[in-house]
């Protein structure tokens, strides 16, 4: 699922097997928005070479945490590669994960996971249909339905005052 973290909106669904990974649907999943992106926030699955490859095949910043265990993506001479993922490490490496975080943007990224949230709670999380073409057209319904009803208006957070 592409979420637009400013709109809300749904911009690409795709549903696969289990043996497809996230990662996986990166391509497909950017290949369907019409309009430019500029940044793609992901979790630390997205954290692969063929990611950050399509990424920057399209122009787009990457806002991705390197895994845990990341170590500096090198040449095939040993030296290190100009890459945002090792800007990314170093960057770490010099302030810490949550400052990193709070510098680029990073918790930008958990709004969009919200768009999975309002789809679980508005359609459930289980889907009526068996085979896996029907699904898949079930889910671009729904999501067609929701971005619907993001239009209609979204919540208001408003910090209450006490009286």
């Amino acid at each position: 699922m592409a979420v637009d973290e400013a709109t809300n909106e749904l911009h690409a669904v795709e549903l696969t097997t289990n043996a497809v990974s996230d990662a996986d649907m990166v391509e497909p999943l950017v290949a369907d928005i019409a309009y430019p992106i500029a940044r793609l926030g992901g979790d630390g699955a997205y954290d692969q070479v063929k990611v950050y490859d399509e990424l920057e095949t399209r122009g787009i910043e990457p806002v991705i945490p390197p895994r845990s265990n990341a170590v500096i993506w090198t040449d095939e001479a040993g030296a290190d590669l100009i890459h945002p993922r090792n800007k990314a490490l170093m960057q770490i490496e010099c302030v810490g994960l949550a400052e990193w975080k709070r510098q680029i943007g990073y918790h930008r990224r958990s709004k969009a996971e919200t768009g999975m949230f309002r789809w679980k709670t508005t359609f459930g999380d289980r889907l009526s249909t068996r085979l896996l073409a029907n699904q898949q057209a079930e889910a671009r319904v729904k999501a067609n339905c929701l971005n619907r009803l993001t239009k209609l208006g979204m919540p208001r957070a408003v910090k209450r005052v006490p009286t």
